[in-house]
């Protein structure tokens, strides 16, 4: 029920989007130059210095804003928006637990050209645990958005099952193909990316970090996290880890 920034863990959903929409493809090129230039805002990209030429693997493996910025900027903002509703942003999951936040996306008409760049990487938009955690299944389980549930099945006294709750198949995000992509895209951000630390020896993980700076901006204050999977290209776990404002390190 708490709501936050997801920041760059939410990179992998813009890229969904693109490849759905075929507005970008798996051999899609970008050119980072440390930042874009909207509305009249300058956003910088975590590496300030710019990435320079990256493909479309790389611009999520190196968590590269000013291409994810790009790649929102083809998509617009109605495409976007249409998208954060099917991944049931903005919305309950009806999970069965009370006291379950709907999260704040920032509407249609507010979806300006700076706070679209923003919403690209994760900020200018409230989400919670389980949305992130369900929207992430679908994008690597082949694009089936399942309900998401604490109980499988509840028994009586005598063991026998009252009820069993069968997952319930909500929508389809994205195809098999979009889904391929985003798992080989997450496994190779953990062995070569931003997520290395991320390994375990012995197991085949995928996944993407996101640090996500709090309101008020520029107090150095951030929230971090990890959401992968494992195995990494036949998922049968996902793994949500997020941490709000990390103490005793040098930095958050």
């Amino acid at each position: 029920s708490s709501g936050y920034e997801p920041g760059s863990t939410f990179k992998p959903f813009t890229v969904a989007i693109g490849l759905e929409e075929a507005i970008i493809s798996e051999n899609s090129t970008f050119v980072c130059d440390g930042g874009e230039y909207v509305g009249a805002w300058y956003v910088s990209c975590s590496n300030r210095y710019g990435h320079g030429e990256l493909t479309l693997a790389e611009a999520l493996m190196k968590s590269c804003n000013d291409a994810m910025m790009q790649i929102v900027r083809l998509e617009g903002r109605d495409l976007f928006y249409k998208y954060q509703k099917y991944f049931s942003f903005g919305q309950k999951t009806g999970i069965d637990l009370p006291g379950e936040e709907s999260g704040i996306i920032t509407s249609l008409e507010k979806l300006n050209a700076a706070e679209l760049a923003t919403s690209s990487f994760g900020q200018t938009f409230n989400v919670t645990m389980l949305q992130m955690a369900a929207g992430f299944s679908s994008l690597v389980n082949g694009g089936y958005y399942y309900q998401p549930h604490v109980v499988k099945e509840i028994m009586n006294d005598q063991k026998a099952t009252v009820k069993k709750i069968e997952p319930l198949l909500v929508r389809r995000t994205i195809s098999e193909e979009t889904s391929k992509f985003i798992r080989e895209a997450m496994y190779q951000t953990v062995e070569m990316g931003t997520a290395k630390p991320a390994k375990v020896e012995g197991y085949a993980i995928g996944g993407k970090t996101g640090t996500a700076e709090k309101f008020p901006r520029n107090q150095g204050n951030y929230i971090v996290s990890f959401l992968g999977a494992v195995p990494a290209l036949n998922p049968e776990i996902v793994i949500y880890v997020v941490i709000d404002e990390p103490q005793n390190v040098p930095r958050q």
